[in-house]
C-alpha cells in the first residue's frame, strides 16, 4: 500500500513528468492514453496538474513516474484513493 501512497505524489504538480511520459493513465476512469491527449491543466502556485480528457478528473499519472501504467495498477490506485 505504501507504493500507492508514494505514487499519488506523482499525480499532482507534475506537468514536466507527464510530458516526459510515453503513456499516462487515469486512476479514476482507468483510461490509458498518450500525454499529448491532455488538453487541460489545473494550475496553482507550485505547478500544473493534468486533467483527464476522458473523465475530467485530476487523477492522472505518467510512466515517467516509475510506476506501471497498467489496468491492474490503476485499479489498485482507484480502490485506495476513491
Amino acid at each position: 500500500m505504501t507504493d500507492l501512497i508514494a505514487a499519488h505524489a506523482h499525480s499532482i504538480r507534475h506537468r514536466p513528468e507527464v510530458e516526459a511520459s510515453g503513456m499516462v493513465g487515469c486512476f479514476h476512469c482507468l483510461a490509458i492514453y498518450p500525454p499529448t491527449d491532455i488538453e487541460r491543466w489545473v494550475d496553482d502556485a507550485t505547478g500544473e496538474t493534468a486533467v483527464c480528457p476522458s473523465c475530467g478528473i485530476d487523477s492522472v499519472i505518467g510512466d515517467a513516474s516509475g510506476y506501471p501504467i497498467t489496468d491492474g495498477f490503476l485499479k489498485r490506485m482507484k480502490a485506495h484513493w476513491f
